[in-house]
């Protein structure tokens, strides 16, 4: 087998491995889009996974299958926060020691979270200098190092996402989902088209930060400009040797780019449906503005992947909205 496939029965096994460990989040019917883009347009609800995003799905499957000695040993990830976040659940669930190495901007609300569920923290001065820290000590410690995307195990997990929109709607014709290193949607593409190849998948990334967007276009691995972006879960660099670009290479459908200020006015108008909602988990939605009117009749699932954002971090986009709208 490639190493950069990943199959249906993966994501199969990775779902009955996690599911008593994780929530079946809702897919939820949202009456405004879905009048506004003469649609039917439903929001997957990863921000009500345990710990607020989608990512404890692959850090439980990573965890599950380390050997004793594995476990003991300990794991380590650098992380934006939601990551770390996932993976610090994980392990204290499992009684797993974790350690967790931020970027010095993490948002305090990941941050707090991170110290309730025990996990150890270090910081740097970026996520790429976390990630190398985090790679060295990975070897010389003998910790498990665990990728946000760059790993068969979280890969797989991101597939069973799809695997409950598909439970819940069996006849979903688009689902869209925020793509930053592709721990989410590589698997959520091979679940879907090996089910229906007919469905369609849509990536969403951010201008700042369009690593994948640029890939796809070019059909390789080439340099891109990064600009810091809001939405830091789906902004840095990616490795060129990373197993989920051959994946949405070969599966995906379209990869959009949305725009800081499209974001944070898709996650400002959340309260008005009672959720509060991270940058990188409004990509998706911030999509629907210039394509939303290609759902017209069509059956769409947008996946809504965390929450975790201060409430002061949170109320200073909404004047930021408010400043833009006077511009």
């Amino acid at each position: 087998m490639n190493h950069t496939t990943i199959t249906l029965q993966e994501i199969i096994q990775a779902h009955q491995r996690i599911k008593n460990y994780i929530r079946h989040t809702p897919l939820e019917y949202n009456v405004e889009f879905s009048r506004l883009y003469g649609a039917e347009v439903y929001l997957k609800l990863e921000n009500l996974q345990v710990t607020g995003s989608f990512k404890p799905r692959g850090s439980f499957n990573k965890l599950l299958a380390l050997s004793h000695t594995e476990r003991k040993r300990g794991v380590i990830a650098p992380s934006a926060g939601n990551h770390g976040i996932g993976l610090a659940y994980a392990a204290n669930q499992l009684k797993v020691p974790a350690h967790v190495y931020l970027p010095n901007e993490a948002d305090p609300s990941k941050i707090n979270a991170l110290e309730s569920y025990g996990a150890a923290i270090t910081f740097f001065e970026s996520i790429a200098d976390a990630r190398l820290a985090a790679v060295k000590d990975a070897q010389e410690k003998g910790y498990t190092f665990l990728s946000a995307y760059n790993d068969r195990s979280v890969v797989a997990a991101g597939g069973t996402v799809e695997l409950e929109i598909l439970d819940d709607l069996s006849d979903v014709e688009v689902v869209i989902t925020c793509l930053g290193g592709g721990g989410l949607t590589p698997g959520i593409c091979v679940a879907l088209k090996s089910i229906n190849p007919k469905l369609e998948v849509w990536g969403v990334q951010t201008k700042n930060s369009p690593t994948f967007a640029v890939w796809f276009q070019h059909a390789k691995t080439v340099p891109v400009n990064l600009k810091p972006s809001i939405a830091e879960g789906l902004s840095g660099p990616i490795e060129h040797h990373t197993m989920t670009f051959p994946i949405i290479q070969e599966h995906i459908d379209r990869i959009i780019t949305v725009t800081d200020e499209e974001i944070m006015e898709a996650m400002t108008t959340m309260p008005n449906y009672q959720y509060i909602i991270e940058p990188s988990g409004a990509a998706g939605l911030a999509s629907l503005k210039q394509n939303g009117g290609e759902l017209k009749g069509r059956k769409a699932a947008i996946v809504v992947t965390g929450r975790n954002i201060s409430w002061t971090r949170f109320s200073s986009f909404i004047s930021n909205r408010v400043s833009y709208a006077k511009q």
